[in-house]
Parts: C-alpha cells; structure tokens; sequence
C-alpha cells in the first residue's frame, strides 16, 4: 500500500502561495554550521589556478607552509557564508 498522498494542482498552487514563519527558529552558530558536514564528507573539488598578492600568501602561511590553500579555502568558505558582498568589491 502506498501512503504517499498525490496533490492536486490546485493545492500545489495553495501550498506555494502560503509563506513560512522562520521566527522561531535560531540562526545557527559557526559551531553548528560545522557540524552540518559529515566528518567523511569530501566536497567536489577544482583546480584552479590564481595570482594572489604576496602579502595574502604570507598570511595565510604564517602559521605554517602547509597547509596554507586549505586556509585560503576556509577564508573563502566562511565570507561566502557570512554574506560576502562579492559583487560589491
């Protein structure tokens, strides 16, 4: 027996008129945000290639050589995140 209820086109429109409340529910905090990613989970990745200023390069280096593009793309990751206005740069 299938319990999977069909819609009609008249309550898909009913449904995607109707707004949701998100007010009662908290912003997640970075702590949770991390969490969201499975240990395992590895996402799809590209090589790219990019000219970064030298002082950004020492930067990111400065608490070790290795390591350094993991941090560049958690600096990117965490702007993305945080509402980067990247088309404002």
């Amino acid at each position: 027996m299938n319990s999977v209820k069909t819609l009609t086109v008249e309550e898909i429109v009913t449904l995607k008129k109707k707004t949701i409340d998100f007010s009662d529910i908290p912003e997640l905090t970075d702590a949770q945000a991390k969490e969201l990613y499975p240990k395992n989970w590895k996402p799809k990745k590209q090589a790219v290639s990019v000219r970064i200023d030298m002082d950004t390069i020492d930067w990111l280096k400065e608490p070790g050589d290795k390591g350094y593009l993991q941090r560049l793309n958690a600096v990117l990751r965490w702007a993305r995140m945080k509402g980067c206005p990247i088309g404002q740069l």
